[in-house]
């Protein structure tokens, strides 16, 4: 006679633990289904709206760095007023560029060669806090420290080259200690003007044009 089959419980079922895995991810994206979907979505047109901005700044990068090209051809062609209105654009279309920090600079050149302290000291200033374009530094901070002077406001001009050693060659660091000699003298402080232009005297290989102004203003004092 034969013995009834024995049923075989779901608990004695041995189920593959990857299968399981499986069916719990399954059933998981299915009851968030929509929520993963709209996730996937977001990071497609995040990926596409990134790829488009980043082509977009660099042919905006292009287009100023050709902008500002024409006009500082213009500047060097001594076309002042064309220049300065095309430097004004570059500043107005191309915001936040380096040539836009450029034109800056030279604006507030424009202004300064024509006795605009006020309007070119903002340039310039615009410019300084920018960061950028470090082969223009030492000439902004030699019209800044003029402007200064302008004023006499001495310890601004001592403060503009104390703070402008950062960046910048040995040499352009000696002309600017000059420069600061030159700003002592004038505000009265003779003996640390003398101090500087000793330790400046004291300089191996000290070029030629620096070493004549330094004896120039030996003679000055």
């Amino acid at each position: 006679m034969l013995k009834p089959k024995r049923r075989i419980t779901r608990k004695e079922i041995k189920r593959d633990p990857f299968l399981e895995t499986i069916d719990k991810l399954e059933n998981s994206f299915e009851k968030n289904k929509k929520s993963i979907l709209n996730i996937v979505f977001v990071l497609i047109a995040g990926f596409f709206i990134v790829n488009f901005l980043l082509k977009k700044q660099d042919q905006k990068n292009i287009d100023s760095n050709s902008a500002l090209g024409v006009a500082t051809v213009a500047f060097e062609n001594r076309d002042y007023e064309n220049a300065k209105f095309q430097f004004e654009t570059i500043i107005s279309d191309f915001s936040g560029t380096k040539a836009s920090s450029i034109a800056n600079f030279y604006l507030g050149r424009i202004y300064f060669e024509n006795n605009e302290f006020e309007k070119s000291e903002a340039f310039l200033n615009t410019f300084m806090n920018s960061g950028d374009a470090e082969i223009f530094h030492v000439g902004t901070i030699k019209m800044l420290v003029h402007i200064a002077l302008q004023n006499s406001q001495y310890d601004k001009a001592i403060t503009l080259l104390d703070n402008s050693s950062r960046k910048i060659s040995k040499k352009d660091f000696i002309e600017l200690k000059i420069y600061k000699i030159f700003v002592l003298k004038n505000q009265g402080k003779n003996d640390k003007a003398k101090s500087l232009l000793e330790e400046i005297m004291l300089e191996k290989n000290l070029p030629r044009h620096l070493k004549q102004k330094s004896e120039e203003l030996i003679g000055m004092m």
